[in-house]
């Protein structure tokens, strides 16, 4: 039941993603480390009732507050911080590369973490399923048939995106790494306290005077970006997480970028081609194969032809 409870999770962070991509648009006039950190501080807001609730009803016997501090174990604090600080760093990379380029070729090579989780989690001794791999390469020529429009040439904001996939792929892994036997929605707390410690103080240093008329004006974005986005969705990340391997839950999470182009092409009118369909059907393959146990079919297989038929039995 996890095996297919976890992916339905994933699943519903990536499609809450998708969406999310009209509202970053529609809150493009907010700086980058303002936006960052108003949506990260409302994340936080909604996420300490959440937690509270969990703990009565959940009969874990914790409580979020209490007169000994706050209620976090080592793991949920140092796998927080460390998530924190990737998806911090992934986000201010990812924002500064896509302000000075193609947002389609963003969004391609942002997806590609779904090549490096599995990279990187072969060099930290975990070994991806067979049908993780194939479905990598399929996402991949997905990815570019639904995000480059024009001829694929690299730059600098290029190479900024690109550095953001290799960060999104180690706050995957960081998340893989530490929720075995942590609270998800404390571990997701820590996480975006931690984002909002550092976008905050960064938007100090390097945004001053915040403008604070265009938090306002974006106020209806930021508040689904912080309550959606970041609290719910990234919540249902760690909490899908706990029971997925890492590269196939990468192919799933990367369904955003096909909701998102969905999305936009409906709310905000945005027409797609015929090969941007193709792409966003071969993603989708891809994410069917990432679920089916090559080793189990080929038993099977394997067991009904050592048998035989019923006629050669006969």
């Amino acid at each position: 039941m996890k095996k297919i409870i976890s992916p339905l999770i994933l699943l519903s962070a990536a499609f809450i993603w998708g969406i999310a991509f009209v509202a970053q648009k529609a809150a493009s006039e907010v700086s980058l480390f303002t936006l960052c950190a108003s949506r990260s501080i409302v994340a936080v807001i909604a996420l300490i009732p959440v937690v509270m609730i969990f703990d009565r009803v959940g009969g874990n016997k914790r409580k979020l507050f209490s007169k000994k501090g706050i209620d976090l174990s080592k793991k949920e604090l140092i796998g927080g911080l460390l998530a924190g600080v990737f998806l911090f760093i992934a986000t201010a990379l990812q924002q500064a590369g896509i302000n000075n380029t193609d947002a389609g070729k963003a969004s391609f090579i942002t997806a590609l973490y779904v090549v490096i989780v599995p990279i990187f989690a072969l060099v930290f001794g975990k070994r991806s399923p067979i049908n993780a791999w194939v479905g990598v390469g399929i996402a991949v020529v997905g990815f570019y048939l639904l995000c480059i429009k024009e001829g694929f040439t690299v730059a600098t904001p290029d190479l900024l995106v690109f550095a953001c996939a290799f960060v999104f792929a180690m706050q995957i892994l960081t998340i893989d790494k530490f929720i075995e036997g942590s609270d998800g929605v404390r571990l997701s707390l820590v996480q975006f306290t931690t984002v909002s410690i550092l976008s905050l103080a960064s938007a100090l240093i390097f945004e001053t005077p915040i403008d604070f008329s265009k938090i306002g004006a974006a106020l209806p974005e930021i508040l689904f970006l912080g309550i959606g986005s970041s609290c719910i969705a990234y919540t249902l990340q760690i909490i899908g997480q706990k029971n997925t391997e890492p590269a196939v839950a990468s192919i799933i999470l990367s369904l955003e970028s096909v909701f998102g182009a969905v999305a936009s092409a409906i709310i905000l009118g945005e027409v797609m081609l015929p090969k941007e369909y193709f792409g966003c059907a071969l993603v989708l393959l891809s994410v069917i194969i990432s679920q089916l146990d090559f080793s189990a079919i080929a038993k099977k297989l394997g067991i009904e032809k050592k048998n035989g038929s019923p006629s050669e039995k006969q």
